[in-house]
């Protein structure tokens, strides 16, 4: 009985061991003698006796810190630095004559801005209708005096990222004097001449 018993126990690790299967066969038999045999293969007399079976899958290997990494970086997009952003017309302290003139500012950057970015033009500290992401925009109805210009790069959330230098520029009132009654051209009225002298007698 022994002996059976451990002849079963070798031949259900065996087959154990090699299952790459959910179900494996064994047949069992007991011949004339009345031994009971065991095997994976029917002879006749033979019942068959189902052994369920589990192969375990190797386990995934887990990312490494550098694959999720590289994964967290394709997802971002890289980030833009800018280097230059400048207010390059109207000159620095140009002069404009009339509030009905047309003040042409233009603006150049580097490099060129990024989706999802904003360039906004500032006058006097206040953002300019219709200057949102143009490097070109014109300015009218300005009123008499000094003005500052500002451009800015913002970010999607509003951060600010770059900065120009301000630009100044004047607006002015055009005179309405004539040139030969101001100045240099003004000369003094000439002197009356003299009052004839009356004739005395000899």
């Amino acid at each position: 009985m022994k002996t059976r018993v451990l002849v079963l126990a070798g031949l259900l690790c065996a087959l154990s061991s090699q299952a790459q299967n959910s179900n494996r066969e064994l047949w069992t038999w007991t011949d004339a003698n009345g031994v009971t045999h065991f095997s994976d293969r029917p002879v006749p007399g033979a019942r068959r006796m189902e052994l369920a079976t589990t192969s375990t899958p190797a386990p995934a290997a887990a990312p490494s810190a550098a694959a999720a990494t590289s994964g967290s970086r394709q997802d971002r997009p890289p980030a833009v630095q800018y280097r230059s952003l400048e207010i390059w017309e109207p000159e620095q302290d140009a002069t404009f004559f009339g509030t009905d003139a047309a003040v042409n500012v233009r603006m150049r950057m580097e490099p060129d801005l990024a989706s999802g970015h904003r360039l906004i033009l500032f006058i006097d500290g206040q953002p300019v209708d219709g200057a949102t992401d143009a490097l070109e925009h014109t300015l009218t109805g300005v009123p008499r005096g000094a003005h500052s210009l500002t451009a800015v790069i913002l970010d999607a959330g509003n951060t600010e990222l770059f900065r120009s230098e301000p630009r100044v520029f004047h607006i002015r009132q055009p005179t309405t004097n004539q040139p030969a009654a101001v100045g240099p051209n003004l000369r003094p009225r000439p002197a009356p001449a003299p009052a004839p002298r009356p004739n005395t007698p000899r």
